[in-house]
């Protein structure tokens, strides 16, 4: 399916977004990435989820980096949690998309691995 730009933000901008941001923001911006990711598993646009899953990945490392293992107290705990439901509900609902597309197209590789093979030992 082709991309639409309204549809999804640029991505672009979730890059420069974290780089000094505090955790609680990068948490809310991986939030709102895996929602563009869900809608595209939904649309079935699989370059646009692949690559909203690299910013996603990137910004889960700037996470590992940068956030505190102090605790959290009111509103940053809240939104933090928030964030962490959101980000858990998502990638389920992704998972569920994505997890039969995936188990078709391993179905079909293995398919044509088996007609490659039988191919190579007949034609010798």
């Amino acid at each position: 399916m082709e991309r639409h730009k309204t549809e999804y933000q640029d991505s672009t901008e979730y890059q420069d977004e974290t780089e000094h941001q505090d955790p609680i923001v990068i948490y809310e911006t991986v939030a709102g990435l895996t929602k563009q990711m869900l809608s595209a598993a939904k649309q079935q646009d699989w370059d646009t989820l692949a690559e909203l899953e690299a910013y996603c990945a990137q910004h889960v490392a700037t996470l590992k980096v940068t956030e505190s293992l102090l605790p959290l107290a009111g509103d940053a705990r809240a939104r933090k949690l928030a964030s962490i439901k959101s980000i858990l509900a998502d990638d389920r609902e992704i998972r569920n998309i994505v997890s039969p597309w995936m188990l078709r197209l391993n179905s079909l590789m293995g398919s044509l691995h088996m007609e490659n093979k039988l191919t190579r030992a007949y034609v010798q």
